[in-house]
């Protein structure tokens, strides 16, 4: 009896054996131990946490800043020229 599945090559049939079968998605997560929504679910924390450091370092140079621009300077001081004058004498 002849398998209709595998065509025969005297008939002119592709004598190419058929693709070995895709592994179900479970064998991928027994293999790298974790599945792919884990994989995603992680990536996603990741993204979040960069962004919500982002966010903090933004503010905090933005506080930086408004509490610089904020300061009132103190004029400089003068600087004693070295002479003496006479009415400056005491």
């Amino acid at each position: 009896m002849r398998n209709l599945n595998i065509p025969d090559p005297a008939e002119g049939g592709d004598p190419t054996p058929a693709p070995a079968p895709v592994a179900p998605p479970a064998a991928a997560a027994v293999a790298n131990g974790k599945t792919e929504r884990e994989l995603q679910l992680e990536k996603k924390i990741e993204e979040e946490a960069t962004a919500r450091k982002k966010a903090e370092t933004d503010a905090s140079y933005l506080a930086d800043e408004n509490r610089r621009l904020k300061e009132v300077p103190t004029p400089a001081k003068k600087k004693a020229s070295g002479w003496v004058f006479p009415d400056e004498e005491e």
